[in-house]
Protein backbone atom coordinates (compact mmCIF):
# COMPACT_ATOMS: atom_id res chain seq x y z
CA UNK A 1 0.00 0.00 0.00
CA UNK A 2 1.58 3.37 -0.66
CA UNK A 3 1.26 5.84 2.30
CA UNK A 4 0.27 8.87 -0.50
CA UNK A 5 -2.76 6.25 -1.57
CA UNK A 6 -4.22 5.74 2.06
CA UNK A 7 -7.29 6.70 3.74
CA UNK A 8 -7.34 9.10 7.35
CA UNK A 9 -8.44 5.24 8.80
CA UNK A 10 -5.58 3.42 7.42
CA UNK A 11 -3.15 6.47 7.84
CA UNK A 12 -4.17 6.29 12.20
CA UNK A 13 -3.94 2.72 12.16
CA UNK A 14 -0.60 2.75 10.04
CA UNK A 15 0.87 5.60 13.07
CA UNK A 16 -0.56 3.85 16.05
CA UNK A 17 1.47 0.34 14.58
CA UNK A 18 4.55 2.01 13.92
CA UNK A 19 6.98 2.78 16.74
CA UNK A 20 8.96 5.80 16.50
CA UNK A 21 10.08 6.22 19.92
CA UNK A 22 13.59 5.61 18.44
CA UNK A 23 13.60 7.88 15.73
CA UNK A 24 16.59 11.29 15.72
CA UNK A 25 15.27 14.53 17.00
CA UNK A 26 14.84 16.55 13.76
CA UNK A 27 17.92 18.49 14.56
CA UNK A 28 19.81 14.90 14.53
CA UNK A 29 18.15 14.07 10.87
CA UNK A 30 19.31 17.44 9.62
CA UNK A 31 23.00 17.03 10.68
CA UNK A 32 25.63 19.79 10.94
CA UNK A 33 25.87 21.38 7.39
CA UNK A 34 26.60 24.68 8.82
CA UNK A 35 24.34 26.22 6.02
CA UNK A 36 24.90 30.28 5.68
CA UNK A 37 21.64 31.67 6.76
CA UNK A 38 20.42 34.79 5.09
CA UNK A 39 18.42 37.51 6.22
CA UNK A 40 15.24 38.91 4.44
CA UNK A 41 16.88 42.17 4.11
CA UNK A 42 19.77 40.75 2.43
CA UNK A 43 18.24 38.30 0.33
CA UNK A 44 15.96 41.20 -1.16
CA UNK A 45 18.89 43.10 -1.32
CA UNK A 46 20.55 39.82 -3.78
CA UNK A 47 17.49 39.62 -5.29
CA UNK A 48 17.38 43.41 -6.46
CA UNK A 49 20.33 43.51 -7.66
CA UNK A 50 21.47 40.14 -9.09
CA UNK A 51 18.38 38.28 -9.42
CA UNK A 52 19.55 36.52 -12.32
CA UNK A 53 21.97 34.82 -9.98
CA UNK A 54 19.98 32.98 -7.16
CA UNK A 55 17.93 30.07 -7.37
CA UNK A 56 15.17 31.04 -4.27
CA UNK A 57 12.86 27.95 -3.51
CA UNK A 58 9.90 28.13 -1.73
CA UNK A 59 9.23 24.77 0.41
CA UNK A 60 6.27 25.17 1.41
CA UNK A 61 2.77 23.90 0.10
CA UNK A 62 1.35 24.15 -3.55
CA UNK A 63 -1.50 26.15 -1.58
CA UNK A 64 0.33 28.59 0.42
CA UNK A 65 3.06 28.98 -2.94
CA UNK A 66 0.23 29.74 -4.77
CA UNK A 67 -1.39 32.39 -1.89
CA UNK A 68 1.75 34.45 -2.01
CA UNK A 69 5.43 33.59 -2.71
CA UNK A 70 8.36 35.25 -2.22
CA UNK A 71 9.36 37.50 -5.41
CA UNK A 72 11.53 35.85 -7.78
CA UNK A 73 10.80 32.13 -5.96
CA UNK A 74 9.89 28.99 -7.51
CA UNK A 75 8.31 25.91 -5.61
CA UNK A 76 9.26 22.83 -5.15
CA UNK A 77 6.85 21.31 -2.30
CA UNK A 78 8.42 19.18 0.63
CA UNK A 79 5.09 18.33 1.68
CA UNK A 80 1.99 18.76 -0.93
CA UNK A 81 -1.07 20.00 0.33
CA UNK A 82 -2.62 16.27 1.28
CA UNK A 83 0.35 15.41 2.81
CA UNK A 84 0.75 18.51 5.34
CA UNK A 85 -2.52 17.92 5.89
CA UNK A 86 -2.13 14.63 7.10
CA UNK A 87 1.30 15.56 8.81
CA UNK A 88 -0.93 18.34 10.92
CA UNK A 89 -3.81 15.63 11.70
CA UNK A 90 -1.34 13.01 13.44
CA UNK A 91 0.38 15.67 14.82
CA UNK A 92 -2.68 16.74 16.37
CA UNK A 93 -4.00 13.59 17.40
CA UNK A 94 -0.86 11.32 18.24
CA UNK A 95 2.63 13.04 18.62
CA UNK A 96 5.28 14.86 17.07
CA UNK A 97 7.65 12.24 16.66
CA UNK A 98 4.32 10.26 14.72
CA UNK A 99 4.16 13.57 12.71
CA UNK A 100 8.05 13.69 12.24
CA UNK A 101 8.23 10.22 11.25
CA UNK A 102 5.76 10.79 8.21
CA UNK A 103 7.06 13.90 7.26
CA UNK A 104 10.09 12.01 6.35
CA UNK A 105 7.95 9.33 4.63
CA UNK A 106 6.41 11.37 2.45
CA UNK A 107 9.56 13.72 1.35
CA UNK A 108 12.38 10.69 1.35
CA UNK A 109 10.82 9.60 -1.87
CA UNK A 110 11.79 13.21 -3.66
CA UNK A 111 15.14 13.18 -4.20
CA UNK A 112 14.91 11.79 -7.78
CA UNK A 113 12.70 14.81 -8.44
CA UNK A 114 14.43 17.26 -6.65
CA UNK A 115 17.74 16.41 -8.85
CA UNK A 116 16.31 17.06 -11.98
CA UNK A 117 14.16 20.48 -10.53
CA UNK A 118 17.66 21.34 -9.46
CA UNK A 119 19.18 20.48 -13.03
CA UNK A 120 16.30 22.42 -14.94
CA UNK A 121 16.76 25.54 -12.90
CA UNK A 122 20.43 25.70 -13.55
CA UNK A 123 21.21 25.39 -9.76
CA UNK A 124 24.89 24.48 -10.35
CA UNK A 125 25.53 27.87 -12.09
CA UNK A 126 23.21 29.58 -8.92
CA UNK A 127 23.15 30.03 -5.07
CA UNK A 128 20.31 28.39 -3.95
CA UNK A 129 18.44 29.92 -0.95
CA UNK A 130 15.93 27.85 0.48
CA UNK A 131 12.60 28.85 2.82
CA UNK A 132 9.44 27.30 4.19
CA UNK A 133 6.93 29.46 6.47
CA UNK A 134 9.54 30.33 9.73
CA UNK A 135 12.47 29.16 8.22
CA UNK A 136 12.34 25.57 10.08
CA UNK A 137 12.10 22.19 9.59
CA UNK A 138 10.67 22.06 6.11
CA UNK A 139 13.64 24.56 4.71
CA UNK A 140 16.10 22.79 6.44
CA UNK A 141 15.38 19.17 5.11
CA UNK A 142 14.61 20.47 2.03
CA UNK A 143 18.11 21.95 2.22
CA UNK A 144 19.66 18.60 3.73
CA UNK A 145 17.93 16.78 0.52
CA UNK A 146 19.66 19.81 -1.87
CA UNK A 147 23.01 18.83 0.22
CA UNK A 148 23.05 15.46 -0.41
CA UNK A 149 22.07 16.10 -4.14
CA UNK A 150 25.41 17.59 -3.96
CA UNK A 151 24.94 21.65 -4.00
CA UNK A 152 25.74 24.44 -1.63
CA UNK A 153 22.29 25.43 -0.46
CA UNK A 154 21.49 28.37 2.03
CA UNK A 155 18.06 28.97 4.03
CA UNK A 156 16.03 32.32 5.53
CA UNK A 157 16.62 33.06 8.82
CA UNK A 158 12.74 33.41 9.99
CA UNK A 159 11.70 32.22 6.52
CA UNK A 160 8.27 33.72 4.66
CA UNK A 161 6.99 35.18 7.90
CA UNK A 162 10.16 37.53 8.00
CA UNK A 163 9.00 38.98 4.44
CA UNK A 164 5.42 39.42 6.23
CA UNK A 165 7.00 41.38 8.92
CA UNK A 166 9.21 43.53 7.03
CA UNK A 167 5.65 44.30 4.40
CA UNK A 168 3.76 45.01 7.77
CA UNK A 169 6.66 47.30 9.26
CA UNK A 170 6.66 48.89 6.05
CA UNK A 171 3.24 49.80 5.90
CA UNK A 172 2.96 50.81 9.55
CA UNK A 173 4.53 53.23 9.25
CA UNK A 174 3.43 57.07 9.38
CA UNK A 175 3.78 58.25 6.21
CA UNK A 176 4.67 56.88 2.68
CA UNK A 177 8.51 57.74 2.25
CA UNK A 178 8.62 58.14 -1.25
CA UNK A 179 6.94 60.56 -3.74
CA UNK A 180 3.46 60.19 -5.83
CA UNK A 181 2.35 61.13 -9.30
CA UNK A 182 -1.09 60.53 -9.83
CA UNK A 183 -2.63 59.61 -12.99
CA UNK A 184 -6.10 61.06 -12.89
CA UNK A 185 -9.23 60.76 -15.46
CA UNK A 186 -12.50 59.13 -16.79
CA UNK A 187 -13.13 55.31 -16.94
CA UNK A 188 -11.71 53.86 -20.34
CA UNK A 189 -9.36 56.57 -21.04
CA UNK A 190 -6.10 54.71 -20.88
CA UNK A 191 -4.60 55.12 -17.18
CA UNK A 192 -3.74 51.82 -16.32
CA UNK A 193 -2.46 51.24 -20.49
CA UNK A 194 -0.47 54.09 -19.87
CA UNK A 195 0.88 53.46 -16.44
CA UNK A 196 1.69 49.42 -18.02
CA UNK A 197 3.56 51.06 -21.22
CA UNK A 198 6.21 53.14 -19.62
CA UNK A 199 6.73 50.64 -16.32
CA UNK A 200 10.39 50.21 -18.00
CA UNK A 201 11.73 53.79 -17.63
CA UNK A 202 9.50 55.05 -15.24
CA UNK A 203 8.95 53.49 -11.33
CA UNK A 204 4.96 52.72 -11.18
CA UNK A 205 2.85 51.24 -8.01
CA UNK A 206 -0.07 49.18 -10.13
CA UNK A 207 -2.33 49.24 -7.24
CA UNK A 208 -5.20 47.31 -9.57
CA UNK A 209 -2.66 44.71 -10.60
CA UNK A 210 -1.91 43.57 -7.67
CA UNK A 211 -5.38 43.32 -6.34
CA UNK A 212 -6.17 41.63 -9.63
CA UNK A 213 -9.01 43.90 -10.01
CA UNK A 214 -10.07 47.18 -12.03
CA UNK A 215 -11.63 48.41 -8.52
CA UNK A 216 -15.32 49.13 -9.85
CA UNK A 217 -17.57 46.87 -8.96
CA UNK A 218 -17.60 44.91 -12.08
CA UNK A 219 -13.95 45.00 -11.91
CA UNK A 220 -12.96 41.31 -10.89
CA UNK A 221 -13.93 40.66 -15.37
CA UNK A 222 -11.15 42.09 -17.13
CA UNK A 223 -8.83 39.77 -15.07
CA UNK A 224 -11.19 36.83 -15.05
CA UNK A 225 -12.01 36.51 -18.92
CA UNK A 226 -7.63 36.38 -18.76
CA UNK A 227 -7.82 33.43 -16.51
CA UNK A 228 -5.93 35.30 -13.07
CA UNK A 229 -6.68 33.87 -10.18
CA UNK A 230 -8.45 35.93 -7.61
CA UNK A 231 -5.90 37.40 -4.92
CA UNK A 232 -6.55 35.44 -2.09
CA UNK A 233 -6.27 38.18 0.89
CA UNK A 234 -4.90 41.86 1.71
CA UNK A 235 -1.47 40.25 2.52
CA UNK A 236 -0.62 38.61 -0.29
CA UNK A 237 -1.91 42.08 -2.33
CA UNK A 238 0.53 43.94 0.52
CA UNK A 239 3.42 41.82 -0.69
CA UNK A 240 2.81 42.46 -4.01
CA UNK A 241 2.59 46.21 -3.44
CA UNK A 242 5.56 46.21 -1.49
CA UNK A 243 7.76 44.42 -3.76
CA UNK A 244 6.63 46.57 -6.69
CA UNK A 245 8.22 49.58 -4.57
CA UNK A 246 11.13 47.82 -3.50
CA UNK A 247 12.17 46.27 -7.01
CA UNK A 248 11.43 49.75 -8.51
CA UNK A 249 13.31 52.05 -5.69
CA UNK A 250 15.96 54.12 -7.25
CA UNK A 251 18.59 53.44 -4.58
CA UNK A 252 20.55 57.07 -6.43
CA UNK A 253 17.89 59.05 -5.44
CA UNK A 254 14.48 58.76 -3.63
CA UNK A 255 11.94 57.58 -6.43
CA UNK A 256 9.08 59.88 -8.05
CA UNK A 257 6.24 56.43 -8.00
CA UNK A 258 3.68 57.21 -10.57
CA UNK A 259 0.58 55.88 -9.87
CA UNK A 260 -3.20 55.40 -11.19
CA UNK A 261 -6.19 57.11 -8.79
CA UNK A 262 -7.89 55.13 -6.94
CA UNK A 263 -10.40 54.94 -4.44
CA UNK A 264 -9.48 52.92 -0.94
CA UNK A 265 -11.29 49.84 -1.67
CA UNK A 266 -10.30 48.06 -4.97
CA UNK A 267 -11.91 44.99 -5.03
CA UNK A 268 -12.10 42.97 -2.22
CA UNK A 269 -8.82 44.82 -0.63
CA UNK A 270 -7.81 48.14 0.63
CA UNK A 271 -5.14 50.30 0.09
CA UNK A 272 -2.48 50.96 2.88
CA UNK A 273 -3.44 53.66 4.77
CA UNK A 274 0.21 55.31 4.46
CA UNK A 275 -0.19 55.52 0.20
CA UNK A 276 -3.41 56.15 0.32
CA UNK A 277 -2.83 59.39 2.59
CA UNK A 278 0.27 60.05 0.48
CA UNK A 279 -2.22 59.58 -2.90
CA UNK A 280 -4.75 62.19 -1.64
CA UNK A 281 -1.62 64.74 -0.92
CA UNK A 282 -0.01 64.14 -4.53
CA UNK A 283 0.19 66.32 -7.82
CA UNK A 284 -1.80 65.08 -10.83
CA UNK A 285 -1.40 64.13 -14.38
CA UNK A 286 -5.14 63.98 -15.79
CA UNK A 287 -5.34 62.00 -18.83
CA UNK A 288 -8.08 62.42 -21.57
CA UNK A 289 -9.62 60.54 -23.85
CA UNK A 290 -12.05 60.76 -27.24
CA UNK A 291 -15.46 58.52 -26.28
CA UNK A 292 -14.76 56.54 -29.14
CA UNK A 293 -11.74 55.42 -27.89
CA UNK A 294 -12.77 55.14 -24.09
CA UNK A 295 -15.44 52.99 -25.36
CA UNK A 296 -13.01 50.36 -27.54
CA UNK A 297 -10.77 50.47 -24.47
CA UNK A 298 -13.16 49.20 -22.19
CA UNK A 299 -14.73 46.31 -24.78
CA UNK A 300 -11.07 44.93 -25.12
CA UNK A 301 -10.36 45.28 -21.00
CA UNK A 302 -14.11 43.69 -20.11
CA UNK A 303 -15.24 41.43 -23.14
CA UNK A 304 -11.81 40.59 -24.81
CA UNK A 305 -11.66 40.02 -28.36
CA UNK A 306 -14.07 36.66 -28.16
CA UNK A 307 -16.71 38.48 -26.11
CA UNK A 308 -15.82 36.19 -22.97
CA UNK A 309 -16.71 39.04 -20.94
CA UNK A 310 -20.49 38.69 -21.46
CA UNK A 311 -21.86 36.19 -19.57
CA UNK A 312 -20.04 37.12 -16.54
CA UNK A 313 -20.94 40.96 -16.96
CA UNK A 314 -24.66 39.74 -17.02
CA UNK A 315 -24.52 37.59 -13.93
CA UNK A 316 -23.17 40.54 -11.80
CA UNK A 317 -25.51 43.08 -13.51
CA UNK A 318 -28.38 40.61 -12.46
CA UNK A 319 -27.00 39.50 -9.35
CA UNK A 320 -26.78 43.42 -8.67
CA UNK A 321 -30.11 44.30 -10.28
CA UNK A 322 -31.33 46.51 -6.69
CA UNK A 323 -28.33 48.10 -6.80
CA UNK A 324 -28.02 48.97 -10.71
CA UNK A 325 -32.02 49.64 -10.67
CA UNK A 326 -31.45 52.66 -8.40
CA UNK A 327 -28.40 54.17 -10.02
CA UNK A 328 -29.67 53.77 -13.30
CA UNK A 329 -33.62 53.48 -13.31
CA UNK A 330 -35.51 50.56 -14.02
CA UNK A 331 -35.96 51.66 -18.28
CA UNK A 332 -32.31 52.06 -17.91
CA UNK A 333 -31.59 48.66 -16.00
CA UNK A 334 -33.82 46.78 -18.56
CA UNK A 335 -32.01 48.10 -21.73
CA UNK A 336 -28.81 47.49 -20.58
CA UNK A 337 -29.40 43.55 -20.17
CA UNK A 338 -31.51 43.61 -23.27
CA UNK A 339 -28.25 44.73 -25.15
CA UNK A 340 -26.09 42.13 -23.23
CA UNK A 341 -27.96 39.13 -23.90
CA UNK A 342 -28.06 40.55 -27.40
CA UNK A 343 -24.29 40.91 -27.72
CA UNK A 344 -24.35 45.04 -28.75
CA UNK A 345 -21.41 45.85 -26.37
CA UNK A 346 -20.77 49.16 -27.95
CA UNK A 347 -24.19 50.35 -26.86
CA UNK A 348 -24.36 49.14 -23.60
CA UNK A 349 -20.15 50.45 -22.74
CA UNK A 350 -21.25 53.83 -24.16
CA UNK A 351 -24.59 53.97 -22.05
CA UNK A 352 -22.84 52.62 -18.72
CA UNK A 353 -19.71 55.26 -19.72
CA UNK A 354 -22.08 58.33 -20.07
CA UNK A 355 -25.33 57.05 -17.07
CA UNK A 356 -23.11 55.01 -14.73
CA UNK A 357 -19.19 55.41 -14.78
CA UNK A 358 -18.45 59.43 -15.23
CA UNK A 359 -21.06 60.58 -12.93
CA UNK A 360 -20.15 57.73 -10.29
CA UNK A 361 -16.21 58.38 -10.49
CA UNK A 362 -16.40 61.75 -10.88
CA UNK A 363 -12.83 63.90 -10.51
CA UNK A 364 -11.28 64.90 -7.71
CA UNK A 365 -10.75 68.23 -7.74
CA UNK A 366 -7.49 68.47 -8.06
CA UNK A 367 -6.02 71.08 -10.66
CA UNK A 368 -3.67 68.79 -13.12
CA UNK A 369 -0.01 69.64 -13.22
CA UNK A 370 -0.54 68.78 -17.71
CA UNK A 371 -3.18 67.19 -19.63
CA UNK A 372 -2.31 64.36 -21.72
CA UNK A 373 -4.28 63.04 -24.39
CA UNK A 374 -4.23 59.34 -24.91
CA UNK A 375 -6.17 59.35 -28.30
CA UNK A 376 -2.61 59.11 -29.62
CA UNK A 377 -0.76 56.62 -27.25
CA UNK A 378 3.00 56.96 -28.24
CA UNK A 379 3.10 60.35 -27.73
CA UNK A 380 1.17 60.25 -24.68
CA UNK A 381 4.38 57.83 -23.72
CA UNK A 382 6.82 60.67 -25.13
CA UNK A 383 4.96 63.67 -23.24
CA UNK A 384 4.54 61.36 -19.61
CA UNK A 385 7.72 60.02 -19.72
CA UNK A 386 9.13 64.71 -20.77
CA UNK A 387 7.45 65.81 -18.20
CA UNK A 388 8.10 63.09 -15.29
CA UNK A 389 11.62 63.64 -16.17
CA UNK A 390 10.64 67.77 -15.66
CA UNK A 391 9.04 66.82 -12.52
CA UNK A 392 11.60 64.77 -10.57
CA UNK A 393 13.87 67.50 -11.10
CA UNK A 394 12.26 69.73 -9.07
CA UNK A 395 11.57 67.36 -6.18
Amino acid sequence: MMIKDITTKELFDLVRNTDTSGLPSLKSVLGNHDLRKYSIEELLSELKHNPGEILLIDARSEKEFEESPLPHAVSFPVLTNPERHNVGLIYKNYSKSSALWLALEYASPKSEALSVFLKENNADRKNIIVYCWRGGGRSGYLSKMIYDAGYIPSVISGGYKSYRQTVNRFFSGKEFPYSLLELSGLTGCGKSELLKSVSNEIPVIDLEFSAKHFSSLLGHIPYEIRNYSPVPNQSAFENDLYSQIYFNSDESSLPVYLIESESRRIGRMEMPEIIYSSLQKSPAVKIICSIENRIRRIIDDYFGKDMKGILPMIKIMKEKEGFFRQQLSRKVYDELINLLENGRVNEFTEIMIVKYYDLKYRDKGKIPEIVISMDNKEEAEIILKDFYGKFKGRK
